[in-house]
């Protein structure tokens, strides 16, 4: 065999071997999809059903940040899943058995002229469809689905402290129909240590039980407070310098959480709420100035179930679960009821690196869901990898009777 030939013969299996490799890797790229977590289970009572949230993934807090949307089972596998550069996915609610609401957040690193956009997302069939188009439905973190209108948070306009005011939206017109400020509220900085342009950070808005009241929770003030939907009134204040006495172990306390996620009434004047036990007023020496958030300065993230008494104005945590040192969440978090009774927390920070009081733990990981009994015992954790962040997560029910927004369907 000459040299020609030979070469020719290399050369050619050489390629072969570059463009199997390439195709290989593109497949294999196509199939791992967005980060899988590591699923524990330490008993067999796990809730069987499927979960529907967002999550977003970037290495660092400087490198690209990158959305996914997902439908995930009980043992982590995700059965269906979309993703986006410019978009987090920040809402998600169950409209029928196999088509979600989403409302889609610009990412802080896309284009600045971009807007928020809602759509409509077939997991099933993987089919999206864009709605409200030249709707505004600008909202600061939250964005709640009702009866035929939209529920969100926005700034006091024109307030230079970030001061925070519910709003119902026209989901057709976009025109205000319902509105109530905080800012007779607040007349001081309520936290030393928060922006001066962020007084209050109301980060979430629900609907009482009887449907009469909106509860609005403020993370910067550690509070929430009951609105009259149909007066417009404050009807009261609950947590630190509130209308309650509060206590926890038949002690009494100042604030019974520090700077929370979501508020939720699970039975009438009992609530759920995620604890993020961040800027805690009583350690607040520890708290260097610019301190990083994902940092543990000696907080310990929980749940917590919060029963208050408007007949003796009183408040006290009536159960509470609280993981290890190392799952402590400074931002993000969720907390809901399951289907089987179980209790799922989200802690979803991005970086758990720390136990406390600053002690590096030797495998960071992300965002962390835990699904807890009422007896405190941890039945199953999903782990998602570092760089993993998540805010809010919604369990995908099998009963019509509990699908929100239904109505939203026809305006696609």
């Amino acid at each position: 065999m000459n040299r020609k030939i030979f070469g020719l013969i290399f050369l050619t299996v050489i390629l072969s071997i570059f463009v199997a490799a390439f195709f290989y890797s593109m497949h294999v790229s196509e199939s791992l999809g967005p980060p899988k977590p590591t699923v524990y289970s330490y008993d067999e009572e796990y809730w069987k059903g499927l979960y529907a949230f967002g999550f977003s993934v970037a290495e660092s807090a400087e490198s690209k940040v990158d959305g996914f949307l997902v439908v995930m089972d009980q043992q982590g596998n995700y059965l269906s899943f979309v993703n986006s550069s410019l978009y987090m996915f920040d809402y998600v609610y169950q409209l029928s058995d196999k088509e979600v609401f989403v409302y889609l957040r610009p990412s802080n690193r896309s284009d600045r002229t971009l807007n928020p956009e809602a759509s409509i997302w077939n997991w099933d069939t993987g089919e999206t469809g864009t709605i409200l188009e030249g709707i505004s439905i600008r909202g600061h973190h939250e964005f709640l689905i009702e009866d035929e209108y939209f529920v969100t948070l926005r700034r006091v306009e024109g307030n230079v402290h970030g001061l925070d005011t519910v709003v119902d939206i026209n989901p057709l017109t976009g025109n205000v129909t319902w509105i109530w400020s905080s800012e007779p509220l607040f007349r001081e900085r309520p936290c030393s240590l928060c922006p001066d342009d962020d007084w209050t950070h109301g980060n979430d808005v629900t609907v009482g039980l009887d449907d009469r009241y909106y509860f609005v929770n403020f993370r910067n003030t550690d509070s929430f407070a009951k609105l009259d939907r149909e007066t417009g009134e404050l009807v009261w204040v609950a947590g630190r310098d509130g209308n309650f006495t509060l206590f926890e172990n038949g002690v009494e306390k100042e604030s019974l959480w520090y700077h929370s996620h979501i508020i939720k009434e699970i039975e009438p004047n009992v609530f759920l709420m995620f604890d993020n036990d961040f800027h805690n007023r009583t350690h607040l020496e520890s708290y260097p100035e610019g301190e990083d958030p994902y940092v543990n300065f000696g907080g310990c993230s929980r749940l917590i179930e919060i029963t208050l008494n408007e007949s003796t104005m009183t408040g006290e945590v009536t159960w509470s679960y609280e993981p290890k040192t190392e799952y402590y969440s400074s931002v993000f978090g969720d907390i809901d009821v399951l289907p089987n009774g179980n209790i799922l927390g989200v802690f979803g920070t991005p970086a758990h690196n720390w136990t406390a009081n600053q002690k590096a733990i030797e495998e960071p990981f992300g965002a962390v869901m835990l699904e807890v009994n009422r007896q405190g015992k941890l039945i199953r954790e999903y782990r998602f990898p570092y760089g993993v962040s998540i805010y809010r997560v919604q369990q995908l029910s099998e009963d019509p009777t509990d699908y929100l927004g239904s109505w939203l369907l026809e305006l696609e």
